[in-house]
């Protein structure tokens, strides 16, 4: 080919290329989307030998704030740690402007929503699972023979940023009262899910939950899995290495006491399954344990991940916000049943950001002296009245989020008045002096 020709010829790919791509619009919006509400049908298809993962989800949206909407903000954290390419967002037929901030994405309605009003937004994508646990990287990651995929159905969520100077979780998202999501796998593959598996065809694997704030798997081609059941929960553990008669043990005792000491378990299913890196994290109906778990810290990381199907799982906050809100009551839970300990950082406040703790002293802060400030407080007003007061917490905020104020309003509204209250010095920005 003569010269001329081959760069006339690459000029043509190049504009067929880019011609393909969507462009996001930089003028999209990414207002709060926590009020509204959304059921999520998701098909995926993973291909194993590529670290790939193709995905469509079909959002229907609810208007449940009285207002026109104008824009939606989804949570997609394969836009920030996935190698995401954006192929297209449609609403019903109608191409959609979109803004990608870090794990947030933008969609701009093409024509405003009304109140009550129902729109169906699809957002394709590809992303790419990384092979090391670094940067985060370990919530989207396929290593030793699993793959990890964690918040990666395009969620209705606010504009968060993944910023991690510690372990903190940056997310906040509403419950969805019903997901369907379809995985197709290249190759046979065992899913552990936040939902129950109602159908297998071939290589396709389909799965619903109902009232979940996420919904995430890890997969491998080499899963085993041990199963138990209690009160008509089923628990599998799904492990390639690590003892799954022991974290079968830990999760159902778990399982049995925080049912009894806060309420009922409130989904059928629980998967308990082994990742190549990271930390223990927490979903409706799931969680993950590392491969890399330190053997003396697995039952308690068991046990603080289990706490979480109550406290974010159910009772659902801002994360980022607040992480006291959800982390010091798990960790409570926790070491209420496993023991207590005293921090080894200087006392500090408990009602800042993620982003403001130092990475050594976040867990001592948020996690150690936020369990002895509920454990004081247990022991201070009782626990007769203590347990009254979480039992309350859980009945009442149920599948909603919620935050610190509610927590420890709700907690004095059950304690003895003269004991009740003195909050202000440990959560001087939940308690601003009038």
């Amino acid at each position: 080919m003569a010269p001329l020709s081959r760069v006339i010829v690459v000029l043509l790919a190049a504009l067929i290329l880019l011609t393909a791509l969507p462009i996001p619009a930089r003028s999209a919006e990414m207002p709060s989307s926590l009020r509204l509400s959304a059921t999520y049908n998701v098909t995926a298809t993973l291909k194993w030998s590529r670290s790939k993962l193709i995905v469509s989800s079909t959002a229907l949206v609810t208007n449940d704030t009285g207002e026109q909407v104008n824009s939606l903000t989804f949570s997609l954290l394969p836009a920030k740690i996935g190698w995401m390419r954006l192929k297209s967002v449609t609403v019903g037929d109608t191409p959609a402007a979109t803004a990608v901030s870090g794990q947030t994405l933008g969609v701009t309605l093409p024509a405003p929503l009304e109140p009550k009003g129902q729109v169906a937004v699809t957002i394709r994508y590809v992303a790419f699972f990384g092979s090391k646990a670094g940067n985060s990287q370990w919530m989207f990651v396929k290593a030793n023979g699993i793959a990890t995929a964690y918040r990666w159905i395009p969620w209705l969520s606010k504009r968060v940023a993944f910023k991690r100077p510690n372990f903190g979780d940056p997310f906040v998202t509403a419950v969805s009262s019903d997901v369907r999501v379809s995985l197709t796998s290249d190759r046979a593959l065992t899913f552990a899910t936040s939902g129950v598996r109602t159908g297998v065809s071939g290589l396709t694997q389909t799965f619903t939950a109902n009232n979940v704030r996420d919904f995430n798997f890890s997969a491998s081609p080499k899963y085993l899995k041990r199963s138990a059941s209690w009160e008509g929960v089923k628990v599998t553990v799904y492990y390639r290495n690590l003892r799954s008669d022991k974290l079968l043990e830990w999760t159902m005792r778990a399982l049995k006491r925080f049912s009894n000491k806060v309420g009922p378990y409130p989904y059928a299913t629980l998967a308990v399954a082994e990742t190549p890196y990271g930390y223990g994290m927490e979903s409706p109906a799931m969680f993950w344990i590392p491969q890399t778990t330190p053997g003396a810290s697995r039952q308690h990381i068991v046990t603080h991940e289990m706490a979480h199907q109550w406290f974010y799982g159910v009772v659902g906050s801002n994360q980022a916000d607040q992480p006291f809100t959800d982390e010091a009551l798990a960790e409570f839970l926790t070491r209420d049943m496993l023991g207590h300990r005293t921090s080894k950082c200087p006392l500090a406040t408990l009602d800042s950001t993620i982003y403001e703790y130092s990475s050594s002293c976040y867990y001592e802060v948020i996690y150690v002296q936020g369990d002895s400030y509920l454990d004081a407080y247990r022991l201070r007003v009782g626990d007769s009245a203590f347990w009254a007061g979480v039992q309350s917490y859980y009945q009442t905020y149920g599948f909603s989020i919620t935050g610190i104020r509610q927590l420890l309003d709700i907690l004095d509204e059950a304690a003895p008045p003269e004991l009740a209250g003195g909050h202000a010095e440990r959560f001087p920005r939940t308690y601003v002096p009038v």
